[in-house]
């Protein structure tokens, strides 16, 4: 618990991908991507609750059922709208609600617990709306990312916002309007920050992926990032495969 909020983590997966379908059950060290994903954010130990949100179809049939097998209190999975995402995390909380948000994607298997933690301490230490790792703006990794609201300005912007956008991206709204919300994008250790691709997005983001795990995960420990960084400083011939894919968001 940081400030005694209740801090809720929501981790956005589902199966569709124009890319690279199934990404986020796609294997790593013999476990599924997003299994991965969620047992970095339960390492943390600041969240009273995990959130798998997912969509309706059944081709996200699987990401309930891993959800489901993993058996961890505390994480449970949450059905609602594939395009209206902004929705889907609204539903998946209403029933009881957080104080702080903490929204993470299914396919960042290197999320930064170290950053998160730290962005969850400045949301609260600082009362601000939001807080935002976005490595355009930082110089955080591709793929060590998260971010972080109050529940609050995710209601104002489920109920405000008609723009599919701001519905499809679910903090959009918010970091549109910074003459309403007080958001900040605090600098990480630089020991985090490259211009490389750690996120999973391509078959060849798979591939620097999928040989990164296999050299440095074991069993019941989490990769770190920083030795991530340090083992492929290395390594140019494993980062050359992905350097020419572009990222694609709002």
């Amino acid at each position: 618990m940081i400030g005694e909020k209740r801090i809720v983590g929501v981790v956005q997966a589902r199966m569709g991908s124009s890319r690279l379908p199934g990404k986020v059950l796609m294997p790593l060290a013999g476990r599924p991507v997003l299994w991965h994903v969620v047992h970095r954010l339960h390492s943390l130990t600041v969240f009273d609750e995990i959130v798998v949100a997912t969509s309706i179809y059944p081709q996200d049939d699987g990401v309930v059922d891993l959800v489901e097998r993993l058996g961890i209190p505390g994480v449970r999975a949450f059905r609602g709208s594939e395009d209206d995402v902004l929705e889907r995390f609204y539903l998946a909380l209403r029933d009881d609600p957080p104080d702080v948000v903490a929204r993470v994607t299914g396919d960042t298997p290197l999320v930064s617990t170290e950053h998160l933690r730290f962005l969850l301490h400045r949301l609260v230490d600082a009362g601000l709306d939001g807080v935002d790792a976005h490595h355009e703006y930082t110089g955080l990794t591709l793929g060590f990312g998260s971010e972080a609201y109050t529940y609050r300005a995710l209601v104002d912007a489920h109920l405000l916002s008609a723009d599919a956008a701001e519905r499809e991206h679910v903090s959009l709204f918010i970091k549109r309007r910074p003459h309403v919300f007080r958001i900040e994008y605090p600098k990480p250790d630089p020991a985090l920050c490259s211009s490389l691709r750690l996120t999973l997005d391509y078959p060849d983001d798979y591939q620097v992926l999928r040989r990164v795990y296999e050299e440095l995960y074991r069993p019941g420990e989490m990769v770190s990032c920083k030795e991530v960084l340090r083992w492929l400083s290395s390594r140019p011939e494993v980062t050359q495969v992905n350097e020419h894919c572009r990222q694609i968001s709002a």
